[in-house]
């Protein structure tokens, strides 16, 4: 019984760290490297992501910097940068690039908020899925006679109360990346 708690609450974790990993690939108002880290760069044939290529630094207010570990590397980040079609854009100064993000737009910040809800939507359905699959195993161990009543319910309140706790927790990265948004 304590496994399938033990694997729902890491899956829940796992799901949870996915979306924070989602949400800093979404662009806001700063820059952060967390936009280019993912960036995946094709590279003396092998594809990687821009973070195990290149040193990715916030500069000024609207700007990142990206310094590749190897010179030879610049012209395939700065493709690969341009390519991921974030928003962006690129100037090459020799040794790194500069990565500028432009102002947003009312439109283009609303567009973001609607993509920002749609992932935390499709990480509550992956949650409730998952919720499903747990509450099925406890149900079969009552079937089959290998725990009580009060057990099986006690569980699924468990259970529900991590899923709160979830979607708490969903909501406030949602509504922090909002903010991020409007600044």
């Amino acid at each position: 019984m304590e496994q399938i708690m033990q694997k729902f609450k890491d899956e829940v974790n796992k799901a949870l760290d996915f979306f924070q990993i989602e949400l800093s690939g979404i662009r806001s108002n700063r820059p952060h490297p967390g936009l280019l880290e993912n960036v995946k760069v094709e590279y003396y044939g092998s594809t990687m992501p821009l973070k195990q290529m290149a040193n990715i630094q916030v500069s000024l207010p609207n700007c990142l910097i990206v310094q590749p570990w190897d010179k030879n590397a610049l012209p395939a980040l700065e493709k690969s940068i341009q390519a991921a079609n974030l928003g962006v854009s690129t100037a090459n100064e020799g040794t790194y690039i500069r990565v500028i993000l432009p102002p947003l737009s009312k439109e283009r910040r609303e567009e973001i908020v609607s993509l920002v809800k749609r992932k935390a939507e499709e990480s509550r359905i992956n949650l409730r899925r998952l919720r499903e699959e747990t509450v099925k195993e406890i149900q079969k161990m009552f079937d089959d006679k290998k725990i009580g009543e009060d057990d099986k319910f006690r569980k699924k309140e468990d259970i529900q109360k991590m899923m709160d706790d979830f979607n708490k927790k969903i909501d406030e990265q949602v509504k922090k990346k909002e903010e991020e948004l409007n600044q």
